[in-house]
């Protein structure tokens, strides 16, 4: 049981991990490139979402 409830702690962190990443990437392309401007707004709304930042 505490097994199971590690994995999805783990399974959490990471995804949590790479929304942030993928948060942070789109935010650098949106500096160089405005076509990305929706995917920020989505990724923002994401972390805002699970109350990260």
């Amino acid at each position: 049981m505490i097994r199971y409830l590690v994995t999805a702690i783990l399974m959490v962190m990471v995804l949590i991990m790479v929304i942030v990443m993928v948060n942070f990437i789109l935010n650098t392309l949106y500096l160089t490139n405005s076509v990305s401007s929706y995917a920020v707004v989505i990724g923002n709304g994401a972390c805002k979402l699970l109350g990260i930042s």
